[in-house]
């Protein structure tokens, strides 16, 4: 009843109010064990085919034949290493498609999960997809349930921003979530092809 079946909760400050930066496992959780907890936190994850990718299986020689485009690529894989480690802020990655974004964050998320931290992955399309459709009746997740997870999330992955369809709705809500996470001080992680 306290984490609706996530599994932690927001922490609480000395005065009792809700810390949105930090996240505690719930109480139904706590005599879990690691590899539950793991395979829990992979499935709220979201990162399907991805949840093997980490940064040992991550090779640049085999991504950049160019030396200029590898010292970028390993430049940018060791600052997403020391993102994982505490992520602080938000980490964005731009550059061509087929460069490695989604590869890297994929990583950064299954550092997290493997330290006992939940995080969030979702494409920028999908969500707007999955939002879109919380509308109609037999949803399996209300759009506000849906809206509140993808903004409340302690770490929250947003891959493919900006390939998005640039409707007016699409812009709102994509606004209202990075602003909640923005006010709320929340760590997240964004893809894009275009520079914001």
């Amino acid at each position: 009843p306290l984490c609706k079946g996530i599994g932690f909760v927001y922490a609480r400050t000395a005065s009792g109010r809700i810390d949105y930066s930090r996240v505690v496992p719930c109480e139904c959780v706590k005599k879990e064990t690691e590899k539950a907890q793991e395979e829990r936190l992979q499935k709220y994850s979201n990162l399907g085919a991805l949840s093997g990718c980490t940064f040992d299986s991550i090779n640049s020689d085999e991504r950049n034949e160019d030396f200029t485009r590898r010292a970028l690529f390993n430049d940018a894989l060791e600052a997403a290493k020391n993102y994982a480690a505490d992520p602080q802020g938000w980490f964005v990655l731009t550059g061509p498609s087929g460069s490695g974004k989604t590869l890297i964050a994929a990583a950064i998320s299954n550092e997290r999960i493997k330290m006992g931290y939940p995080v969030f992955f979702q494409t920028v399309p999908d969500l707007l997809d999955h939002l879109r459709s919380a509308f109609a009746p037999a949803s399996e997740m209300p759009y506000d349930e849906l809206f509140e997870k993808v903004c409340k999330a302690p770490l929250l992955v947003l891959d493919d921003l900006g390939v998005q369809a640039g409707t007016p709705w699409a812009k709102e809500k994509l606004d209202q979530i990075l602003n909640n996470r923005f006010i709320r001080e929340l760590p997240t992680v964004i893809t894009t092809g275009t520079l914001l």
